[in-house]
Parts: structure tokens; sequence; C-alpha cells
């Protein structure tokens, strides 16, 4: 009747080690939040959820590392965090504002847009599985780069439009027609095999630290005097450097297989 669980062992968890999936229960609170405002009918506050969702799932993954701690059930919640905060909730945001009266077509690209995320998601996470096969398009890619558009990029680029017109600098009202395809061609994005930056394995070099704080403190003042249009301005340019990741992977790939197939290089044993 009662489900009932035994501790394999008398340690408890510490703070530290709670700590990623406590990031991972805000960015969950973030997405209900964003729903709760979409339908309110008050979408920058949707948006801005899902902008914090964004930040809270960046820092849990960040946490994990640091603190060396990873379990089944982390997993598992992340990726329902995804679903929820960049797969439904963006989908509700762009339906409440122009996708509603499309019709059939708005519905339909909402829908699209959603469930892309959730194969996106359940993708991965049947890869990372025990005795998962793992795909050779992922084996060689560089652990820098994703295979396809991640979830929460998904989310900041469909949003693109909405946030141009929430800007008071630009306030560019986008017709119903682009905003269905830019929703459409998002989703597909999110579950093809284009590879995209992955911020994951970024380290700023040192003599780039000086440069790379000066950008921050830019984007700080931008966002403080628009902080719409520099959100958008940072989705375009994800959005720009789509063909150059596909050319750096391509390159680093090529670097790979050449190491690989060098004089004296080790291969590892074949499976059985």
């Amino acid at each position: 009747m009662f489900l009932r669980i035994t501790p394999r062992d008398n340690q408890r968890p510490s703070l530290a080690a709670l700590l990623p999936n406590l990031l991972t229960t805000l960015a969950v609170c973030s997405g209900l939040a964003s729903l709760h405002f979409s339908l309110k009918g008050e979408l920058e506050r949707a948006v801005a959820a899902i902008v914090v969702a964004a930040i809270f799932d960046a820092l849990d993954g960040r946490a994990a590392r640091l603190l060396r701690v990873s379990s089944k059930f982390g997993a598992v919640l992340d990726s329902l965090s995804d679903f929820l905060a960049f797969g439904v909730a963006p989908a509700v945001v762009l339906y409440q504002w122009k996708l509603k009266g499309a019709d059939v077509p708005g519905s339909a690209a909402a829908m699209t847009y959603a469930l892309c995320a959730a194969l996106r998601l359940a993708r991965f996470t049947a890869a990372d599985m025990p005795g998962a096969r793992e795909p050779a398009a992922k084996a060689a890619r560089p652990s820098h780069f994703f295979t396809g558009m991640p979830s929460p990029a998904g989310a900041g680029v469909a949003l693109l439009l909405p946030m141009l017109a929430f800007s008071d600098t630009l306030g560019f009202d986008s017709p119903t027609w682009l905003v269905i395809a830019m929703t459409f061609v998002v989703g597909v994005a999110m579950i093809s095999r284009v590879p995209m930056f992955s911020l994951k394995g970024l380290h700023v070099r040192r003599h780039y630290v000086a440069p790379f704080l000066v950008l921050v403190g830019l984007i700080v003042v931008a966002a403080v005097r628009d902080v719409w249009l520099t959100l958008a301005a940072m989705s375009t340019i994800y959005l720009l450097l789509i063909p150059v990741a596909w050319a750096g992977s391509r390159r680093a790939a090529h670097r790979a297989s050449e190491a690989h197939d060098a004089p004296g290089a080790s291969h590892p044993p074949a499976a059985s």
C-alpha cells in the first residue's frame, strides 16, 4: 500500500550534494510561474520566468560538476524541468501571444514545438541510460558541441520575436505567419543533427579574461537600458553562430579522425 524506501547506508546526503537538485527544482518552479503568467495574459512576466529558469538550469549543471555529484534522479528531474520550462512554457507564451489567433496552423506550430522538445529530451535521456548505444554522430562530435539545438537555446530563439515586440526601443510587432514559421523551424532544429555550440566545456583563457569581463559589463549595461532588446540580440547572435559551429565541428571531427588514424595511435579493442 505504501512505498517504503530503505537507505543503502546510514549516511545522509549533505546540503551541498542536494544543491544541484534544489536548483533544478527552482527551474521547475520558474517554468510553472511562466505558465501562470501566460494564462493571466502577463506575457512579459511569463518570458522573464523562462529566463530565470534558464539561469537555474545553467547553475544546476555547473554545481553538479563542481561538487562532483550526480544521480539518475537528478538527470530525470533535469529533463522534466527542461521540457516544462523550455518546451511547454514557450509554446504557451507563443500561443497566447500570436498563435491562438491563427486557428489550426497556430495550434499545430505550438504543439510541434513542444513535441520536438519532448523528443529531443527523450532521445538524450535514453542515450544516457546504462547499456544504451551511443549514436555514431554523437560519439564523433567534440564535447563542446551539441547535436541539434539545445532546448534552453531553442526557447530563447523561439521567443526572439516576442522579445522584439516587448522592447521599448524597437517594438517590432511580427506578423503571425512569421511567428508560425519560426516556431516550426526551431522545433525541427531541436531534433536535427546540426551541430550547435555548447557552453558546458567553455573555458576563458587567462589572456582573454579582461576582454571577457568587459563584454559581460557591456551586456549588463545594455540589459539595464533595454533588457528585451539585449536578450533578442543574444538570441540573434546564437543563430548567426550556427554556420560557424557547423564548420568548427567538421574541422574538429576531421582532426580527431586524423589523430585516430595516425601511425602509432592507440585504438581501443573492438567490442565482441
